[in-house]
């Protein structure tokens, strides 16, 4: 096992939301499970995500530097992804996730679906935007 692996797993846990959202859009395209470990793995390889594997408590960890590019990665689909307002209506073909914000936390999730129990900035907050992904 790789050292610091627990750290690596508490970074995920605490900004990694975007990240899983994009895995189980992947899951549903695929209709396969994804392991979680070895999506993000890749995709920090890859460069698709923003890792800093000697810093795991630096707060930008996990951002998706490529979002459309890690869910072909994992999927095959050739999408590409746009920002929208939180009233954007969904055109045939695209997905969407929220982006909740609440006293200045941000946190990632799909509509019917979410990697947190109980996000207290979804209970709390608002949607401020959505990531909208679209056929390319």
């Amino acid at each position: 096992m790789k050292e610091g692996v627990q750290s690596f797993f508490l970074a995920a846990g605490n900004n990694g939301c975007y990240c899983f959202a994009i895995i189980r859009i992947a899951e549903r395209i695929t209709k396969t499970e994804i392991d979680p470990l070895s999506a993000l793995q890749a995709g920090i390889a890859k460069k698709f995500i923003r890792v800093n594997e000697k810093n795991y408590s630096q707060g930008d960890n996990f951002y998706v530097a490529e979002p459309a590019q890690f869910l072909t990665y994992l999927s095959g689909w050739k999408c590409d992804v746009k920002k929208e307002a939180p009233d954007y209506q969904l055109k045939d073909g695209e997905i969407a996730v929220e982006r909740w914000d609440c006293n200045g936390r941000t946190h990632f999730k799909l509509s019917d679906w979410d990697s947190l129990e109980n996000s207290q900035v979804v209970k709390y907050g608002k949607i401020a935007s959505l990531r909208v992904f679209y056929p390319r």
